[in-house]
């Protein structure tokens, strides 16, 4: 019998722009279910390789992910024929909601996150929507999730990405504490990954800005 086959629905979680997560539990499990669905624009055939093929990159960049000791969500099963990942689900509160809070521990968490993101990038992966509402927190520690737009590489501006669009994100949503935000995800990223790595991500934000955009990926 099917994984599928054995699933208790709990109701849709998220609705994005590719795919849909919902709560579901297995056998006394509670899972998240990311199914990516069919795009009636794309021909049949094309469209269900990119399904499959999305479906099965991230899955791999978040096993991988979890091997280099990355907290995210744990995958418990994969299923390419239905374009589906189910995850191990995750209580906690999103960064962006305790953003808005004077959470006693926000620099210590952020500063934890950044050292989190070192890592990831010391995997040769990024994460591509790295804003606060794609960060749970729970245990008081941060959770990477949605790694749709995720990938590997080597080359510093993927990373700097990641950089750059949290400091926007902050910037946006919670302009007075950003600077400071900032400078503890720094701290904690230059922690793992060392400061000359991290003037490197600086330099080459720096040349982001100067170009007056940032790299938008295909949303999956």
């Amino acid at each position: 019998m099917a994984l599928r086959d054995e699933l208790r629905d709990h109701g849709v979680l998220k609705i994005g722009a590719e795919a849909v997560l919902r709560r579901v539990s297995w056998r006394g499990l509670m899972l998240v279910e990311k199914k990516r669905l069919p795009k009636p624009y794309r021909h049949p055939q094309l469209d269900s390789e990119v399904r499959v093929s999305r479906t099965l990159k991230e899955a791999r960049v978040m096993i991988r992910a979890k091997e280099v000791g990355v907290r995210c969500p744990a995958i418990i099963h994969v299923d390419l024929e239905g374009a589906a990942i189910y995850m191990q689900f995750i209580e906690g509160v999103d960064l962006r909601e305790l953003l808005s809070t004077s959470h006693p521990r926000l620099p210590d968490i952020v500063w934890r996150l950044g050292a989190l993101l070192a890592k990831l990038h010391g995997a040769d992966i990024y994460h591509g929507d790295f804003v606060p509402s794609n960060v749970l927190i729970t245990g008081g520690e941060p959770v990477l999730i949605d790694f749709g737009l995720s990938g590997s590489s080597t080359d510093i501006e993927e990373q700097a990405v990641d950089l750059h669009l949290f400091e926007r994100g902050v910037s946006a949503s919670h302009p007075a504490i950003a600077q400071g935000m900032m400078k503890e995800l720094k701290s904690g990223y230059e922690s793992v990954a060392g400061s000359a790595r991290l003037r490197g991500i600086e330099a080459r934000i720096a040349e982001i800005r100067s170009r007056a955009r940032y790299v938008k990926r295909e949303a999956t």
